[in-house]
């Protein structure tokens, strides 16, 4: 090979080499690195489970919309449940649970007669 050959090939193997250096570095640290793309991805799977988890629930409001305005009884439960209404001639019996704190019920008056 003539020196100008070896000379002409190894510039453009120098020019190559840093041209694939340079593309690798964007690859690695430019935008749209790969890292960058990864979470990215991330991103998007997140955002789409929360859409997933919204749209079940936009689907279960607009079916107690839909049963509010065409049934009697979906009115009635939550007159009920919210308001605490009861039909005429019936009884409400509220049960309270006692307090987590271990304590039943009140001591008895040590002031009151004794029977």
């Amino acid at each position: 090979m003539r020196p100008t050959a070896k000379l002409a090939f190894g510039s453009i193997a120098l020019v190559l080499l840093v041209l694939i250096g340079f593309l690798e570095w964007r690859l690695w640290t430019g935008p749209w690195s790969l890292p960058e793309v990864r979470r990215l991805e991330a991103r998007v799977k997140a955002q789409r489970e929360e859409n997933e988890t919204l749209r079940q629930r936009n689907a279960r409001s607009a079916a107690d919309v839909q049963d509010l305005k065409t049934g009697k009884e979906a009115v009635e439960e939550r007159a009920r449940a919210e308001l605490g209404m009861t039909r005429p001639g019936e009884v409400f019996y509220q049960v309270v649970e006692p307090p987590a704190g271990g304590k039943t019920a009140p001591a008895a008056d040590p002031t009151l007669p004794k029977k």
